[in-house]
């Protein structure tokens, strides 16, 4: 501001210059021409109206540039939407537009870090795979991510602002929230219902200022239905295979104790029980060894060995396998002519699902019926069918079929020495190459299974026509 007021100072006496040089050289020219009086009233007027003049001029520029870098300033602040500061006309007021050029610049720069942290905070916030809420001090939601509205079923438009019951009637989550306020670090699992069935994992904790104030709670959802599912299907399957390894094993002790205990000294009856023995060994072999294929099937680390291969050639040697079975229970077999078609996959793998399905079509047939093999290619994929004559599957256990150990009928499953796996087989065999597994059937009428598998291999290789 002194400079300023050296600015008027110098404008002003330049001014009074100029007028005493003109009132000089009025007088100099006609001296008697004006009255001294009108001349010093005159003078006096011309003195204020430039005086007045130019005040009023520098006050309006000085306003103007002022008004020109407040604008600025404010729009640094709020939108952060200027390059360079406005230049003033004052030259008085260059450096001050100058350091506040340097400040814009620096907060333009916070600005940036500012944004760039917030962009890395919502792509986390959107991307990890746990609900994340945060409440503020005064109960209401502060944040929500995209885990969290999917896991509630609720939008963040919606639910921002609000208390949590207002959002979602789990009054666990609820309690874990505001022991959570109280300061209290909450873990806990709790079951919702809504937008559909899960188990969640609920980890709330305080948010605490520097004065160890609690200001608000940070929930985290974690969705383990995947893993109490899984727990429940390990459960079930140990439950499974101590039930059916204890018949067969039961069976071989009772055998093997009428044996010790004298049957073995009678020729006929040693005979049937030896027999009844070799049938329980094959039938906990059998179990054995699918419960060994589908242990691979299902590990993470499966070997699957991909190569070119010959489908009629592989369902060629399938049938010749299973043509003593078939001729036991009197079931013709029919296998079409495949054997222009190639595929890239496991051959072992696709064999052993191949004869499983087999091997089902003929146990659960009638005497005198017919299995009919057919292998098509087309529209990128291949299609291997299974059509029987049997007694068929009722609609109600399609869908069950493929889990493991189940059984339509168990007394005859058990008659035939059926392991309950071989479907299971069959299905984590299609899905390993991409494919898929679908039965068609009612009861009375017979069944038909295709495998449809992509003709792209697991590895993006195509294999030649």
């Amino acid at each position: 501001m002194k400079s300023l007021k050296r600015m008027l100072i110098f404008r002003y006496a330049i001014a009074m210059a100029v007028i005493v040089v003109g009132v000089a050289v009025i007088l100099a020219v006609s001296p008697t021409a004006v009255p001294e009086w009108l001349l010093l009233v005159g003078s006096l007027v011309i003195v204020l109206a430039v005086l007045a003049g130019i005040t009023l001029w520098t006050q309006r520029t000085l306003s103007s540039d002022l008004k020109e870098i407040g604008g600025a300033l404010e729009k640094i602040v709020l939108e952060n939407d200027i390059d360079r500061m406005p230049q003033p006309r004052l030259s008085e007021l260059y450096d001050l537009a100058q350091d506040l050029d340097t400040i814009a610049a620096r907060v333009r720069e916070n600005y940036g870090l500012i944004a760039s942290e917030r962009d890395k905070l919502d792509a986390i916030l959107t991307n990890i795979g746990a609900g994340i809420i945060v409440v503020g001090a005064g109960g209401k939601i502060d944040l929500i991510n995209t885990a969290a509205e999917k896991i509630l079923g609720t939008t963040k438009d919606y639910a921002l602002g609000k208390a949590f019951t207002e959002i979602h009637h789990t009054a666990a989550i609820d309690k874990a929230i505001e022991r959570s306020r109280r300061g209290h670090e909450v873990s806990s699992e709790v079951r919702i219902t809504l937008p559909r069935k899960r188990y969640l994992r609920v980890e709330a904790s305080p948010i605490r200022n520097e004065a160890g104030k609690t200001t608000g709670v940070i929930c985290i959802l974690e969705d383990v239905t995947s893993r109490r599912r899984l727990e429940r299907v390990r459960r079930d399957f140990v439950t499974n295979v101590s039930h059916e390894l204890r018949t067969p094993v039961a069976n071989m002790r009772a055998v093997v104790e009428a044996l010790v205990a004298g049957a073995a000294e009678e020729p006929g009856t040693a005979d049937r029980f030896l027999a009844d023995l070799d049938s329980e060994s094959l039938r906990l072999a059998g179990i054995i060894e699918d419960l060994l294929i589908l242990s691979r099937l299902e590990s993470e680390e499966a070997a699957f060995v991909e190569a070119p291969f010959s489908v009629g050639e592989l369902l060629a040697e399938v049938v010749g396998e299973k043509a003593e079975l078939a001729k036991r229970n009197q079931v013709e077999l029919h296998l079409e002519e495949a054997s222009g078609i190639q595929f890239v996959g496991d051959r072992e793998l696709l064999k052993t699902g191949c004869a499983n399905l087999l091997d089902n079509a003929i146990k659960y047939n009638r005497p005198g019926g017919r299995v009919d093999i057919t292998a098509v290619q087309g529209d990128g994929e291949l299609m291997i069918t299974f059509s029987d004559t049997g007694i068929g599957i009722p609609v109600k256990d399609q869908k069950k079929i493929f889990e493991r150990f189940y059984r339509v009928d168990r007394a005859r499953s058990r008659e035939t020495g059926g392991t309950g796996l071989g479907l299971s087989i069959v299905k984590h065999t299609a899905e390993l190459h991409g494919g898929t597994v679908k039965v068609k059937s009612s009861e009375g009428q017979g069944a038909a299974f295709t495998i449809s598998l992509p003709r792209e291999s697991a590895s993006g290789a195509v294999p030649g026509p």
